[in-house]
């Protein structure tokens, strides 16, 4: 019999908005009425809306393995455009050629290029390592306003097999929302499956985020589908020996943090505020060469996250058709040529455009 809790409020909503970009500590967890999980528990807030559902070693291995081999290289790759997860400015997790801060925010800022002096027309926040994968609701910011509003990631474009080899993980994902959270399944699979070519395969996502080593701050997801449900899964590389404990996910408004780890399933509400606890090393010893920025950090550690979930403004592209779905990219028909697609099709290099004509019959 699986357990299930009520927890309670230790902050309210204006309390814990306050402290948007900070951490909390696994301390933060520990006492009367706060929770640090370990095995299979559903948790409810005090309103009886579902905040969580865990399960233990329910991915296949081989599942995992997938997963590892195709999103590994990508989620170590640092961005700067994580925002409040990325933590409360910290010159210290941010790139070297930041200069001086142009009406800087709590955890967002302008800048002057510390090797030009000029400018930047784009702001900034801390470094992370965290990617996409899959498919985005956003423009290509380098088509200048030109492109269309739903595209492949950069990851999707530039390495189909490593994309079409992670389909069965996130398959196998998928069959356990389902079966966890069945009526947010339902509804998010409907609302994904409306727009079949920016859907992953025939399941309820479309976007995946992948993070390596990375300790969020306090944020809540922005920009999925409100009425759909979140998924974490982690997967620790057997080839990095930084071993950890803590990283727990944590919702800090209610007292309440996982220990998600290799073969776990967690669905999550997204939509309430969490973040992670700090990672503690089980060795002293550091293993490989990690630079002195990414020790201090904490970007050392061998625990790969990734998180699925439906974009809210894919529904925006319900006309638009990309390929058929020998890829897991969904189960349209042609390109039908209209001005949208055609945007889509300049915006990606012929080789890739060619490649998957001929390997996939994809773009035809």
């Amino acid at each position: 019999m699986v357990e299930k809790i009520t927890v309670h409020k230790t902050m309210s909503d204006s309390e814990i908005a306050d402290r948007e970009g900070e951490y909390f500590s696994e301390k933060f967890y520990k006492g009367v009425g706060r929770y640090i999980v370990k095995s299979d528990i559903d948790v409810y807030t005090a309103e009886g809306k579902l905040l969580l559902k865990f399960r233990k070693k329910i991915i296949p291995k081989h599942y995992t393995d997938m997963a590892l081999d195709s999103f590994l290289e990508a989620s170590q790759k640092k961005h700067e455009n994580r925002g409040a997860a990325a933590g409360v400015l910290d010159r210290e997790k941010m790139a070297n050629y930041i200069g001086t801060f142009v009406n800087p925010g709590k955890f967002r800022t302008g800048f002057e290029s510390s090797v030009s002096g000029k400018p930047s027309k784009q702001a900034t926040s801390n470094l992370s390592q965290s990617n996409i994968v899959g498919f985005f609701d956003v423009p290509d910011r380098n088509l200048k306003g030109k492109g269309a509003p739903c595209r492949l990631t950069v990851f999707n474009r530039d390495h189909p097999d490593l994309w079409k080899n992670s389909i069965p993980f996130i398959q196998n994902c998928d069959k356990q929302f389902k079966k966890l959270v069945p009526e947010r399944h339902k509804i998010q699979h409907k609302r994904a499956q409306s727009t079949p070519n920016f859907a992953i395969s025939n399941t309820a996502f479309s976007t995946i985020t992948i993070n390596y080593s990375w300790r969020t701050a306090l944020h809540r997801d922005k920009g999925d589908l409100v009425d759909g449900f979140g998924n974490l899964i982690v997967i620790e590389d057997p080839n990095n020996k930084n071993t950890y404990d803590g990283g727990y996910i944590g919702f800090p408004q209610y007292g309440v943090c996982v220990d998600v780890r290799t073969g776990d399933f967690l669905a999550m509400d997204v939509h309430e505020w969490h973040s992670n606890t700090e990672y503690r090393p089980r060795n002293k010893q550091i293993f490989g060469s990690p630079r002195e920025k990414d020790v201090k950090n904490g970007w050392y550690f061998n625990r790969m996250s990734v998180v699925m979930y439906l974009r809210e403004k894919m529904i925006k592209c319900k006309d638009v058709t990309l390929w058929n779905n020998k890829a897991g990219g969904g189960e349209g028909g042609t390109v039908k040529g209209t001005g949208i697609e055609n945007e889509l099709l300049k915006s990606l290099p012929s080789e890739y455009v060619n490649y998957m004509r001929n390997q996939y019959n994809m773009f035809i």
